[in-house]
């Protein structure tokens, strides 16, 4: 990889900037594509585009995505042509989701959550993790859930829950994936380098062993 080469990181669901500052610790030019809020009747393939518009598509990039971030990813990335598609804590493609969540699609019960009630259970989660080693990590996921847009929340759900994501995406996708992770189960993920005991935020919770196997990926 050259060492100009961009790395543009997209935060997870109710996350910010904030939650890559361990990785920005180790990676060189990275540039954090933060989320917007979504037009109207917008869907996920039509943000990915407009969010693809902020990076310079001129040079060579790598995509790395957390989470939702990761979906968002997969969606660049039939529009443009990273280097590198590297995801954390995500789905390569609808296959990957849990079964609850395909279902959900049919069920539409997800439409009565709204954006609030989300942010309000996952901060009760969030609560869990307040021990004496993570508390800071715990305080920084309150922060972010905090200061998160109910309403890019609620469309953000929608979206996940109907995404057609298949797998005629590329095939060359570096997926990091922790064996603990509760929202996205390790057991549904194929082809991952595995993090063990990694959660869902295992990128704030096991920064090191996150960010060894990005440098070893992106080197």
């Amino acid at each position: 990889m050259d060492a100009g080469t961009k790395i543009y990181l997209i935060p997870g669901l109710g996350a910010d900037g904030r939650m890559y500052e361990p990785q920005q610790k180790v990676l060189s030019n990275t540039i954090v594509l933060e989320h917007q809020k979504p037009l109207k009747n917008e869907t996920m393939k039509q943000y990915a585009k407009r969010l693809a518009e902020k990076i310079d598509t001129s040079e060579p990039f790598i995509l790395v995505g957390t989470s939702l971030g990761g979906i968002i990813s997969m969606e660049i990335a039939r529009i443009t042509h990273p280097e590198k598609v590297i995801l954390i804590s995500s789905v390569k493609h609808r296959g990957e989701l849990p079964a609850w969540m395909r279902i959900m699609k049919y069920l539409r019960l997800h439409r009565l959550l709204s954006g609030r009630a989300f942010i309000y259970f996952s901060k009760k989660n969030i609560k869990l993790l307040i021990t004496k080693r993570d508390t800071r990590v715990a305080q920084l996921l309150m922060d972010m859930h905090l200061d998160a847009d109910p309403d890019f929340v609620k469309w953000a759900i929608n979206e996940v829950v109907g995404w057609e994501g298949g797998m005629d995406y590329r095939q060359d996708v570096i997926h990091i994936h922790g064996t603990r992770d509760r929202l996205f189960p390790y057991q549904n993920i194929t082809n991952a380098i595995a993090i063990t005991g990694g959660s869902h935020v295992m990128g704030c919770t096991q920064p090191h062993d996150v960010n060894e196997a990005l440098l070893k990926v992106i080197a």
